[in-house]
Formats: C-alpha cells, structure tokens, sequence
C-alpha cells in the first residue's frame, strides 16, 4: 500500500469510514431542530387560517372571504405553482367543488377539516424544502472546512455569490448558502472550487454512443456536486468563457460527490447513486487527455458501503474520500483539495 496516498492521513481502514453512533444522534438532532424551524411558518399561517376561518357560520360562506382564498386552494390541495395557471373562474370553480364535496360533509367541524387539509398540503412543501435543505447542510459545512483551511494558510480567496453573480472578496463572507464558487491560488497557479456544475464533458453510455455515430459532440451533461478547475476568477465568472472552461478536460483537476443524508436507512442508496456516478465520470473521461482526482465526501456511511469506498481507494479508482462527521477526516481532505 502507497503510504503517500492523501487518504491515508485520516483513514486507517475502511471502518475509519463508518459513521459512529454519535455523530448520527447529533446529525438527527440537527435535523429536527431545522424541520421545526421551517414549519414554525406554516403553523402560524394555519393558526390565522383557523381563526378568520371560524367567523363563517357555513362552508359556503368561506367563498366570501377574499383574504383567505389563497389559503382555501392550499387546503384543496392546489400548489402554489399550479394556482398560478388558473384564472379567477378557475380557482372559483375548484374551490365550489372543494366546499361542496369536502367541507360541507365535515358539518360542523368544516373548520378542522380546513386546517388540517391545508397542514396536509403545507406537509408536501415541507417535505420538498428539507429534501433541498440535505444538500443545502453538507454543502454549508463542507464550505466551513474550505474556508478554514484557506484562511488557516493565510492565503487570499474571493466566493463567487450565487445571487449577485459576481465575484466577493473574503471578508464579505456573511452566508456560506450564497457560495456559488470559491477562488484562490495554490502557488501561481489559479483554482477554483465550483459548487452543482454541469459538465458537459460527463455523458451516459448511450449519449457517447449517440456522439461517436454522429461523429459531432451533441448536448449533454451531468451535474458534478464539486468540481476543482485551473481557472481564473475572471474565466469561470465569464458568460463567454465558462463554457470553454467547462468543456476543457485538461482544466479539470478534481471531482467530486457529495452526499448530506444522515440516515442511515438511505445510505446505502445514496452511495449507489454516487457511486454510479463516479463511475460515469471515470468512462468520460478515460477517452479525453486527462483524469482528474475523485473523491467522495458522505455523513451517514455505514459498514457495507465503506468497504466499497476502501476498495477503490485502494485500487485508485478514488483519489480521496472522508466522512464529513468526523471534523478531522474532513480537515485533511480540505486540506488536500486546496493544495492541488
């Protein structure tokens, strides 16, 4: 075994990989504190529902209320989104039916049965902003790490702001969910550390097909979660340049799947996902000039998955790998990723 190999530094064995118990406790408390948070809002909308909704003496009088209409196509099970396709007569007609077939039979009770519904829809959205918030929370905390390690090396950095479009300097850094991109420079060389970035270059087997058939590269791409590129600030932000640093594969020097899930009962399904991914990189790129580095950043791994990791660790199929739990794990590998 290469002791020179970067993994090396914090892992031992494929169980140095395996999430402890701890760690998952602490990521489930964090968990719920944060789906609390989130449906902290929803609550307090259902309770003003509740309470405008109990001045109407029948379901029927609900329809008159204009202040609440928008709450009244949530309980009848209408996104948002899709409220926004429907005219006026539309909505009117759904929200009769609503009342008639709903409501109505609920009797005196229609009033609960409008704030649960409407709970029960406001449920789906919940759902949908804490599946977003898993990638949102592994991403954040793989920045602090990014972050310190720049600092730590006293080197300037600039994030690129996702919301702006433009480069920031460092001490501009409020909140790391507003990172699109990181640039620095390992010695002369520029770098930057591109967050969800669709590269053109990874394609299916049969998108590689279709291309060499036609004998032209066709439309394509997989989003990659991290992306290390030789690249400058002034390139990446480029509207015109982007692209050509996107379909460089000699610019490319490091890859990476990032998994947030700290339950264990998916973990398994996430590292098949990313793994079928990894696997998908290495095929595109094995035709192209250059490989870059991949890696595999996760929370919950457990005992069976870790043994795969280990495996292509040691067969170099994987440059790296850490279990973003364990602070000293994740450290080495930020550590790692800012020196190339």
């Amino acid at each position: 075994m290469n002791r020179d190999h970067p993994y090396m530094r914090h892992l031992v064995n494929s169980q140095s990989l395996v999430t402890t118990h701890e760690a998952k406790r602490a990521g489930f408390v964090e968990a719920v504190l944060e789906k609390s948070r989130l449906a902290n809002d929803f609550v307090w909308v259902a309770r003003s529902l509740k309470i405008k909704a109990e001045q109407a003496n029948e379901p029927e009088d609900l329809l008159d209320m204009p202040d609440i209409q928008a709450g009244l196509l949530t309980a009848a099970g209408v996104s948002d989104k899709a409220a926004a396709y429907f005219n006026e007569v539309d909505r009117r007609e759904i929200l009769l039916q609503y009342v008639e077939n709903v409501l109505k039979p609920a009797g005196n009770k229609f009033v609960e049965e409008l704030v649960y519904r409407f709970l029960l829809t406001r449920g789906d959205t919940l759902g949908g902003k804490i599946r977003n918030l898993v990638g949102v929370w592994a991403q954040r905390k793989f920045s602090r790490f990014i972050v310190s390690e720049l600092r730590l090396s006293g080197r300037e950095f600039q994030w690129f702001d996702k919301q702006r479009e433009r480069w920031v300097t460092a001490d501009a850094l409020d909140d790391l969910d507003d990172v699109w991109a990181f640039a620095w420079n390992t010695g002369y060389l520029p770098r930057v550390l591109a967050y969800n970035l669709q590269v053109s270059l990874i394609k299916t087997d049969e998108e590689r097909l279709d291309d060499k058939e036609s004998g032209t590269v066709g439309k394509g791409g997989k989003n990659v979660d991290i992306c290390l590129l030789h690249s400058t600030p002034e390139q990446y932000r480029s509207k015109a340049r982007r692209p050509q640093v996107v379909r460089d594969a000699e610019l490319y020097i490091a890859l990476g799947e990032l998994k947030g899930g700290i339950d264990p009962a998916g973990a398994d399904e996430h590292w098949k996902t990313a793994n079928a991914h990894l696997g998908r990189i290495r095929r595109s790129f094995a035709g192209l000039p250059s490989m870059p580095y991949l890696f595999f950043v996760g929370n919950a791994i457990e005992a069976s998955m870790a043994g795969e990791i280990w495996n292509q660790l040691e067969n170099d199929e994987l440059a790296n790998a850490a279990n973003l739990t364990d602070d000293r794990q994740a450290v080495s590998l930020a550590s790692w990723l800012c020196s190339l």
